[in-house]
């Protein structure tokens, strides 16, 4: 990593954080202590302050929305489809932990709240937002980049192993825009999800079809503070006139909190990696992600760098932005 440059971006990043967060709370605190208590509670108030009460709702691993579209042409987006991990909860890969495949939904979403009612209960939605930086090249394939997109689900059973589900995303700049319907089946009670789906390119691309198995690992503790999320997935597309190919990609993230409350902030360090025919790479470097309260929902907003450290696929080693919120 050349200079720092990742660490010099998350310090830069987290200087910006705190100094918005003195502004703002200087004129209601009458000293300096109370402003630095009110941005970094003390380390007892983080050990004994009681976690959310966790989301009832079934395993879910958050889906990236497509395997990214692959092009040796000059990209003219950023990147065509990179995705962060989506919220637990979602049957959708969170953003932040979304790879730099195609994303779905992003680790990035933040979980949902109890269903009220059997009815509610059996849908589901999530939304994201992923924006990447990083150098494109000509002479390289395009894998990861930034996109906007949203997912519907409907459980079929009330046990939600088994869910038809609609999703949209396109690219933030150039063609790839695509809307997938399926079938989401959980065959028990792990995290593991079989998505069979029919693509239709809604911007003159070739249609598909595609098989994927996905699995995820919501936010765990494993050490103190320590928590690790990850999610993989693994399968098969075949457009209209072209053989099946092969696609895979994953995410990790460790992290240990830095506030908690109605606002929560922590930092770690995120791994993120993808292949499909022609192109393949890894990325590794810190990630700060802040969840705040949205109505009855949580919205999750997760800034990394991502430090490409093997593999040649564009776009090159930058920041990512994601976005994300389930419910």
């Amino acid at each position: 990593m050349k200079g720092g440059r990742p660490f010099r971006f998350l310090a830069t990043t987290l200087g910006l954080w705190i100094g918005a967060r003195v502004i703002l709370l200087w004129p209601q605190l009458d000293s300096a202590a109370k402003v630095m208590e009110a941005i970094v509670p003390p380390a007892a108030a983080l050990a004994i302050a009681p976690e959310p009460p966790p989301a009832t709702r079934r395993h879910a691993v958050a889906l990236p929305s497509r395997p990214a579209n692959l092009s040796t042409a000059p990209p003219q987006n950023l990147s065509t489809g990179s995705t962060p991990l989506a919220p637990s909860g979602s049957s959708a890969t969170p953003p932040h932990l979304r790879a730099v495949v195609d994303p779905a939904p992003p680790l990035l979403l933040p979980e949902r709240p109890p269903a009220h009612g059997a009815a509610r209960a059996r849908w589901s939605a999530s939304g994201w937002l992923i924006l990447r930086g990083g150098a494109p090249r000509a002479d390289a394939a395009q894998l990861g980049g930034s996109q906007l997109g949203g997912r519907i689900g409907y459980a079929l059973d009330d046990a939600r192993r088994v869910a038809l589900s609609v999703r949209a995303m396109a690219p933030m700049r150039g063609r790839g825009a695509e809307i997938a319907a399926g079938l989401d089946w959980q065959p028990g009670p792990a995290p593991v999800h079989v998505l069979v789906e029919k693509r239709i390119a809604v911007d003159g691309g070739r249609d598909g079809a595609s098989v994927t198995l996905v699995a995820g690992l919501d936010p765990t503790r494993i050490a103190g503070e320590w928590r690790l999320e990850a999610y993989g997935q693994a399968g098969a597309i075949a457009r209209d006139g072209s053989a099946a190919a092969g696609f895979g990609d994953g995410a990790a993230r460790l992290s240990r909190p830095v506030t908690r409350g109605a606002t929560r902030l922590d930092l770690g360090i995120g791994l993120w990696g993808g292949m499909q025919r022609g192109a393949a790479r890894l990325d590794l470097g810190p990630s700060l992600a802040v969840v705040v309260p949205a109505g009855e929902h949580r919205l999750r907003v997760t800034l990394d760098w991502r430090q490409r450290v093997a593999g040649n696929a564009a776009p090159g080693s930058g920041p990512a932005l994601s976005v994300g919120t389930d419910f």
